[in-house]
């Protein structure tokens, strides 16, 4: 008979679980990642990441929708706090911290296709286009703070920001990484308050 969990263990087991999938997503990418080692590290029998997850890619979906709303809820407060007299540093900051996030789940790696086709395979067809939106969304929703009323503006500040994420892709490679990428945030956002 399978263990009954609390509210607050099975809250805490599906934290542990997507945030060791994060560091083994950046590690090893999804193929090499097993649910084994996904279990050894959340400290859990594998019998229970069934009781969680379907499947390792269900974890890795799991993990993409959770920065999908994180995004949509802890960056979209801190904008509505940024300290007005110093806009450019408070958003290049916050831009930073998200970018930062996103490559510390080892997120990045989904930028280049084939681990993103390894999750989405085992996902309902509607996933994809579902999580493509919503993270589209999420995007749009940060620059419209900006009242930014133009859709090719949008799009632009959004494929700027998007190019951004694929650096992350090669920055293991860059000297002082966090001084470049400050650097081109800090191009963007001076672009986006003009």
């Amino acid at each position: 008979m399978p263990k009954i969990y609390s509210d607050d263990e099975r809250r805490r087991i599906r934290e542990a679980l997507r945030c060791e999938a994060g560091k083994c997503l950046a590690l090893y990418g999804v193929k090499r990642t097993t649910v084994d080692e996904l279990c050894r590290r959340a400290a859990i029998p594998k019998g229970t990441f069934y009781l969680f997850y379907e499947s390792k890619e269900a974890l890795f979906f799991d993990l993409l929708e959770s920065y999908a709303s994180e995004v949509e809820n802890e960056y979209l407060s801190m904008l509505q706090e940024i300290d007005e007299n110093h806009i450019v540093t408070s958003l290049t900051d916050i831009f930073y911290a998200l970018l930062m996030k996103f490559c510390d789940q080892g997120l990045y790696r989904f930028l280049d296709g084939a681990e993103m086709e390894l999750v989405l395979r085992r996902m309902p067809d509607r996933s994809l286009p579902d999580i493509r939106e919503r993270l589209s969304n999420v995007v749009v929703n940060l620059f419209s703070y900006f009242y930014i009323d133009d859709k090719e503006d949008i799009e632009a500040f959004s494929a700027g920001y998007e190019a951004l994420l694929y650096l992350l892709l090669s920055a293991d490679r860059m000297k002082e990484k966090e001084k470049a990428l400050r650097l081109l945030i800090r191009g963007l956002v001076l672009q986006m308050v003009e």
